[in-house]
């Protein structure tokens, strides 16, 4: 992933010089990026190198197509259900749900917040300077956070690894959960349990800084239930 400085803001004076390019030899350039700045679609079909969306309240949804880079600023908000996206930053205080389509990878930055879901398909997922990722179902190879970035797992496959370094933290949420540090494909540990809907999981963590950075948090059930059986032991105390 890069930063917006390097490359979100530089397609679009591109396109401007294009254009005026093109309008002064009397020929008309075909634009590449497309740039949303109100609500709109990305449909089967439609092809495009790079997609900006900002502005707070813009919305888009996006069902089909293929895009190299897609980048939300402000508080707006993208909604994948389908396609292709190479690579999608989200930046500054926006949400991208991803619950379909395949995205090779997505970044959460700068308390931005991506959601992974549904039948979403990735190679790498993951949160950077203060983003947040909250991943309840989908498919991803890699996983991880870096720069203060948050991990909420609920749910999903994670076919290789979870990743974790800086003061990013992972919170895994099901029940009898267990976490090591030795083991695992990468040798630095592993984590596995229950998800909430009752599916077992294991992911492989690849590095050595991963493991003090998980929290595992119980399921409110089994929260009741240590609760109760405190109080049990407390009445016959």
């Amino acid at each position: 992933m890069v930063t917006k400085s390097s490359r979100w803001l530089t397609p679009k004076i591109l396109i401007i010089l294009a254009v005026v390019l093109f309008a002064g030899n009397g020929l008309y350039a075909v634009p590449v990026d497309k740039i949303f700045t109100s609500s709109g679609q990305i449909l089967p079909g439609e092809e495009w190198e790079n997609v900006f969306i900002y502005n707070d309240g813009t919305i888009v949804n996006m069902i089909g197509g293929d895009v190299d880079g897609i980048a939300t600023y402000d508080a707006s908000m993208v909604n994948v259900t389908g396609g292709h996206v190479n690579t999608l930053d989200s930046l500054e205080f926006s949400i991208a749900n991803i619950s379909g389509g395949y995205v090779y990878g997505a970044s959460a930055w700068s308390h931005a917040i991506i959601n992974f879901s549904g039948n979403a398909s990735a190679v790498n997922i993951g949160a950077r300077d203060y983003g947040t990722l909250n991943m309840i179902g989908g498919t991803t190879n890699y996983i991880g956070a870096i720069d203060s970035g948050i991990l909420n797992l609920h749910g999903g496959l994670v076919t290789d690894s979870l990743g974790v370094q800086d003061f990013s933290i992972v919170n895994i949420y099901g029940y009898d959960l267990v976490k090591t540090s030795i083991g695992g494909r990468y040798g630095y540990g592993r984590v596995y349990g229950f998800w909430l809907d009752d599916t077992p999981f294991t992911i492989d963590l690849n590095s050595s800084d991963t493991y003090s950075r998980i929290n595992l948090i119980p399921e409110p059930s089994s929260l009741i239930f240590l609760t109760f059986g405190s109080l049990i032991l407390k009445r016959r105390r």
